[in-house]
């Protein structure tokens, strides 16, 4: 049974820098206070704290609009990657808590799985262990996002959730840095930059921004910051899920 994550740190790092990055790209609000709220709020209490998520204001809807609530459920898919209920149950809570529908929280645990399974497994091999995960939970549309989009389909700014997440997920097949992923995305729902971003830092590490000019992306030091005291509490909690007999599939 897996107990580490080889380079979990730098994932973590590489997942909100480029998350910024991809925001930075998109000229707009497009998640990315989302995800350094809710990241700062797991790195301070360790987990899903509502009363600290109220304090900071992460009860009220997202800027960027029901798409912008994904980002707020990566966190807790890059908190305790091999503890697979507990990152659902925290995500679905994030999420509900600032009101979201039932399809925009059951796609922002899909997206929390995949950025978990990411740090891990390659594109492929995470998007069927997202699809199982989900496979009586889903609608058969979010389903059918969990997969790279088909050359000849449509790309417009949707702001829908669902394709926001198919839009990261096609950005990132085939490359290995965040700048690329990105590029790849734009066209597209803005939220899907800012994923692409952090689904990219996520899969590749610190390989994948070493081409980003860090001190340039707005609140890169905060990420840092940030991805410093998660990534702490994320390594800390690795061995007490093995123990505690909690599968990590």
């Amino acid at each position: 049974m897996q107990t580490t994550i080889d380079g979990l740190p730098g994932r973590i790092q590489a997942a909100l820098v480029g998350a910024l990055a991809g925001e930075a790209a998109a000229g707009t609000a497009a998640g990315g206070a989302d995800l350094l709220g809710v990241a700062e709020s797991v790195a301070a209490s360790g987990g899903f704290d509502e009363a600290d998520l109220r304090h900071r204001g992460l009860e009220r809807p997202s800027r960027s609009g029901s798409a912008g609530l994904l980002l707020r459920a990566l966190p807790f898919g890059l908190l305790t990657p091999l503890d697979r209920p507990r990152l659902r149950r925290d995500a679905y809570r994030c999420v509900a808590l600032a009101g979201a529908d039932e399809g925009t929280a059951v796609t922002a645990v899909a997206a929390a799985i995949l950025i978990a399974d990411l740090l891990r497994y390659d594109l492929g091999t995470a998007l069927v262990r997202v699809r199982q995960s989900l496979l009586e939970d889903a609608p058969m549309a979010l389903l059918h996002r969990l997969s790279v989009r088909d050359e000849e389909s449509s790309i417009a700014g949707d702001p829908d959730p669902g394709t926001a997440l198919q839009g990261a997920i096609t950005a990132l097949d085939g490359v290995e840095a965040v700048r690329d992923a990105v590029q790849r995305a734009q066209g597209g729902p803005v939220v899907a930059l800012t994923l692409a971003g952090a689904l990219s830092g996520a899969r590749w590490g610190l390989a994948a921004i070493s081409d980003v000019d860090v001190d340039s992306v707005s609140h890169a030091d905060r990420a840092v910051s940030i991805a410093h005291r998660l990534s702490e509490r994320a390594t800390a909690l690795l061995p007490a899920v093995v123990e505690a007999g909690h599968p990590s599939g």
